[in-house]
């Protein structure tokens, strides 16, 4: 499904503080990790744990509604669309890891996590890392899209 209406300046900017607050809880994340598990912060971790599968899920929402099919008319290659597709199963995974972290925190806090330090220290590391990569390739995306549109050109995939 694509649209015939491009990313927008609201767009762009929705776009860049949800990518922005994920990289901030990406930071939250790596500091929860390397607190473990000696100088564990409750309320980091409540507040990693309330905010990672909602602020996630608003993002992807809002790159899958703007920002794919924006890219999709633009570049219109078969590699761009299997780019999306790929995105957007990377999507699918990220979602139930930030619902499989919220649950991890919060039994953290409450002492009956079962799994141990190192576990859920490497669980998160392997999801900011992942959310990481996965924000960088979209604002590559957002970069190839704005730079075409500047020159009056499909973007060459």
């Amino acid at each position: 499904m694509t649209t015939e209406i491009p990313l927008n300046a609201q767009d762009l900017a929705a776009l860049d503080r949800n990518h922005e607050a994920l990289l901030a809880l990406c930071i939250k994340l790596e500091d929860i990790a390397d607190s473990l598990p000696f100088d564990i912060n409750e309320d980091l971790c409540n507040e990693v744990a309330q905010t990672v599968a909602p602020l996630l899920k608003q993002t992807q929402q809002l790159e899958e509604k703007v920002l794919f099919p924006d890219f999709d008319r633009s570049a219109g290659s078969c590699f761009a669309a299997m780019m999306i597709e790929r995105l957007k199963g990377e999507h699918r995974c990220d979602g139930l890891a930030a619902e499989e972290i919220s649950l991890t925190l919060k039994a953290v806090i409450e002492g009956r996590c079962r799994l141990s330090f190192d576990t859920v220290g490497y669980m998160l590391r392997g999801f900011f890392e992942c959310v990481r990569r996965h924000v960088a390739a979209e604002k590559l995306m957002i970069e190839a899209l704005c730079a075409a549109e500047a020159e009056g050109r499909e973007i060459l995939m």
